[in-house]
């Protein structure tokens, strides 16, 4: 069986390549997938398939029903679709044949995309399980789109008649899933549409999962489809009166049922590989450990309508996911419950009293604009107390979400954190509302002022923040902080030795002497100059009279981990606007740990300094200026306490959280340095997971075109070689007569 099936998919795969179809078609799917992803990779600076991946699925849309439709058309156009079955071979087995010629082609076609993860190994660390996952999700979805196109080919003997029909199966199983679709269906018909749709179940695959229930879906599509190109070619093969083609129509149809059954249901399955660095879809060890330690019972609640908008439904999986990994490992210390308040009147009042609220969504049903009311929140309860999450907007930070907060509510006692006002710093109610809103749920937060009364830093506070600031503290307010270090009390700096005015686009040094007799004391120091990156930089949107455009800004620098640190542990791209380097003078260097650097394009620039981001820098940037500069570093002193010290605040302010792409990755390296300096990292390693992609950069700038060009012209140009060489043989074989005996001349 094997053989005969193997000897079909050989005939197959072998068919494409004595046509120059093939390779057409191969030529115009890589120059296309090339060409976009360059475009979107480079400009993202990301070192990620994801560019391609957006793609595929709609180039696949097409080029695979152009590859299926001669499978079944030529064969019955031709009429050796009958000669062939009347060899004494399976039906099925024919199939099975032809599927994986199929295949075998399609899988030299995405082959030849290697050369993309290939190429960025130049310049990034490539998350190779990752990209794995990803080829292993486009084989997925490749497998059953050659399912349907073969079940299209099967309808018809025009081959343009089985492309139109593959296209347009194909494109209403990706419509299925989408918002647009899910949005005017009936919430019970949206969800069983986001179910099976393709385009979710490939994007869950390709972040990096290999889930059982996409796995499931997927093999189910196939063998639907594959079962109604069974049903196609048997039926002409067969009496319509014949008890034989009625069982045959029972058979597919059941099977097609239980294929259907089967990805729907399949959702109860549990089973995941989690391939992603750091497994960042799977529960962390510190989670677990946070679940089993606890001394009394911890209730999660769900508080879930049945039936959710499509702008959640989406979420319902990652967090069912997650919810059943906390209760199987936390056991009897953790008690899970579920609840639709809208069919439960207790539920409904008990998640009043929580404070949860229904939230309205708007729904389109009926070409009519409606709202509908739905639950979908989480409740945290523990010993008479409880936090919530009124809307479960993204999951993204879920599992640290409810980690710190079960660690909140259990545990005895909060420390404090002074944040030090009255010299121009950021304020929690003035550039720290965001950090304000992270921080307070694990801490206790209060402003710290100093004056001529204040003696000391009171005992209740664990951690002074100081964050910029406009004027230099007093020489007794420096020696009140020196002595709280001195004493065991930890202390984050964030300050600049500059200060920059974007209106006037210059920038001058600053000095703070009391900080500076602080951090001297201990071989440590705020140059007072500005940093720069040349290389990885965040961008600024500069206005002119055609209109605002982008252009990179070195100034604005993204900071890179200087070591293995707890601190540091996932985080990358920190923004570091108008930041200042810092100096390092101690003479044991097991007490500092750089934390941040610039890249090996980084460096520092005198002061007074233009900072006009249209200026050429360069100009202005020297090669001699140009090495690592360190941004951020922890100082742990004997005896004494902890300091971090950052050569910028801009990296908590709200301005640059809400706008910088990386804004995200500063606040983690916050809430890393905060909890370090609390000597409390149980939640580092939860926080700091980093679904990002890598930076990509490139070690010197003839990399960048040797791999977009090396793969954009040189892996077309090998096909083309190879189907030259191919074709010309072909036709010098074709072109040479026999003798009588048999033999070519």
């Amino acid at each position: 069986m094997i053989g005969r099936i193997l000897t079909v998919a050989k005939r197959e795969f072998a068919g494409y390549f004595d046509h120059a179809t093939a390779y057409i078609l191969l030529v115009i799917f890589l120059g296309i997938n090339f060409y976009f992803y360059f475009q979107e990779a480079y400009l993202l600076g990301e070192a990620s398939l994801r560019p391609m991946l957006s793609l595929l699925p709609w180039l696949l849309l097409f080029f695979i029903p152009a590859v299926c439709m001669r499978s079944f058309a030529e064969e019955r156009n031709a009429g050796t679709l009958e000669l062939v079955l009347a060899q004494p071979i399976h039906v099925a087995e024919f199939l099975l044949g032809k599927f994986l010629g199929v295949l075998f082609f399609l899988l030299i076609a995405m082959a030849g995309t290697l050369g993309i993860p290939l190429g960025l190994t130049f310049g990034a660390d490539l998350q190779w399980g990752v990209v794995f996952s990803q080829y292993l999700g486009s084989m997925f979805l490749i497998s059953a789109l050659i399912a349907v196109g073969l079940w299209a080919s099967s309808l018809t003997r025009n081959q343009v008649t089985a492309f139109i029909i593959g296209v347009t199966i194909s494109f209403a199983l990706y419509l299925i899933g989408l918002p647009t679709v899910t949005l005017s269906l009936p919430s019970p018909l949206a969800a069983v549409a986001a179910r099976l749709g393709v385009l979710g179940h490939f994007s869950n695959v390709a972040r990096g999962v290999i889930d059982l229930r996409d796995v499931l879906y997927f093999a189910a599509l196939g063998t639907a489809f594959l079962s109604l190109t069974y049903f196609s070619v048997m039926r002409e093969r067969l009496s319509r009166n014949r008890p034989a083609y009625g069982r045959l129509r029972v058979g597919v149809l059941g099977l097609v049922g239980i294929a259907v059954f089967a990805a729907l249901a399949g959702g109860q399955l549990r089973g995941r590989l989690d391939l992603t660095p750091g497994k960042v879809y799977t529960l962390s060890p510190p989670t677990a450990d946070l679940l089993r330690g606890l001394d009394d019972l911890v209730t999660i609640k769900l508080f879930q309508s049945a039936e959710l908008p499509a702008q959640l439904a989406p979420m319902s999986r990652d967090v069912d996911d997650l919810l059943r990994d906390l209760d199987a490992t936390g056991g009897a210390n953790v008690n899970l419950v579920r609840a639709n308040p809208d069919e439960d009147p207790d539920a409904q009042e008990e998640a009043g009293l929580l404070g949860i609220r229904p939230v309205p969504f708007q729904v389109l049903a009926d070409d009519e604009v409606s709202y509908q009311e739905r639950y979908f929140a989480l409740a945290i309860q523990y010993a008479g107390d409880s936090q919530i999450i009124p809307l479960l907007r993204q999951t993204a930070d879920l599992e640290y979400r409810l980690a710190s907060m079960i660690r909140a509510l259990t545990r005895a006692e909060r420390p404090t954190i002074g944040i030090l006002t009255g010299h121009g710093e950021l304020s929690l109610d003035a550039g720290l509302r965001i950090a304000r809103g992270r921080l307070q749920l694990e801490y206790d937060l209060r402003e710290f002022r100093v004056d001529s009364t204040t003696a000391a830093v009171p005992d209740s506070i664990d951690i002074l923040v100081i964050a910029g600031g406009r004027t230099p503290l007093e020489p007794a307010a420096g020696e009140i902080l020196s002595r709280f270090v001195d004493e065991g009390g930890s202390l984050f700096i964030l300050k600049s030795g500059v200060t920059a005015d974007m209106q006037a686009r210059y920038a001058g040094p600053t000095f703070d002497p009391a900080l500076d007799s602080l951090l001297q004391a201990r071989g440590l120091g705020i140059v007072p100059s500005m940093a720069f990156d040349v290389l990885l930089h965040e961008q600024v949107q500069v206005p002119s009279q055609g209109g605002a455009f982008i252009v990179g800004y070195p100034l604005w620098t993204l900071a890179q981990p200087a070591s293995e640190h707890v601190i540091v542990d996932g985080v990358a791209n920190v923004p570091v606007r108008f930041g200042s380097p810092l100096l390092v003078e101690v003479e044991d260097s097991t007490l500092v740990t750089p934390l941040l650097t610039t890249s090996d394009g980084g460096g520092r620039l005198g002061t007074p300094l233009s900072i006009d981001a249209m200026q050429e820098w360069d100009a202005l940037i020297a090669p001699s200026d140009v090495t690592t500069e360190t941004l951020a570093l922890a100082y742990a002193q004997p005896d004494g306490g902890r300091i971090v010290l950052a050569g910028s605040s801009s990296l908590i302010h709200d301005e640059t959280l809400q706008q910088s792409m990386s804004g995200l990755a500063g606040m983690i390296f916050f809430q890393n340095a905060i909890d370090w300096l609390a000597q409390d990292e149980a939640l580092i390693s939860i926080r700091s997971k980093d679904r990002a992609p890598p930076l990509l950069l490139f070690p010197n700038e003839w990399l960048p075109d040797l791999t977009r060009y090396g793969n954009l012209v040189g892996v077309p140009l090998l096909f083309v070689l190879v189907g030259v060489l191919r074709l010309a043989r072909r036709r010098q074989v074709q072109q040479r007569s026999f003798t009588e005996g048999g033999a070519l001349v």
